[in-house]
């Protein structure tokens, strides 16, 4: 459950942004400024919940945790190990 919402919580990130992106373009028929302003912002919100996205990705990788999200699969942020194991190291045993 703590993946899903992470997800979730990227997903509302890029969806504001996108807002922005929409009220940059309403905005250009008043003011260029202001909406190049706006636009900049947006694409900075929209970076920021791309990488909170992957970011999430990684930690559900990193704890090993089971995943159903097909959008993870395609982008090749979480695809679960095909049985290859990690070949072990003749370390001296202290």
């Amino acid at each position: 459950m703590e993946f899903e919402v992470g997800y979730m919580l990227a997903l509302v990130v890029i969806g504001i942004s996108f807002l922005g992106f929409f009220l940059s373009m309403m905005i250009d028929e008043v003011n260029r400024k202001k909406a190049v302003v706006i636009f900049i912002l947006s694409l900075i919100i929209f970076g920021l919940g791309v990488y909170y996205y992957y970011v999430i990705g990684l930690w559900q990788r990193k704890s090993g945790g089971e995943t159903v999200n097909k959008l993870n699969y395609y982008l090749y942020l979480y695809r679960p190990s095909q049985g290859t194991q990690i070949p072990e190291t003749n370390l001296p045993q202290n």
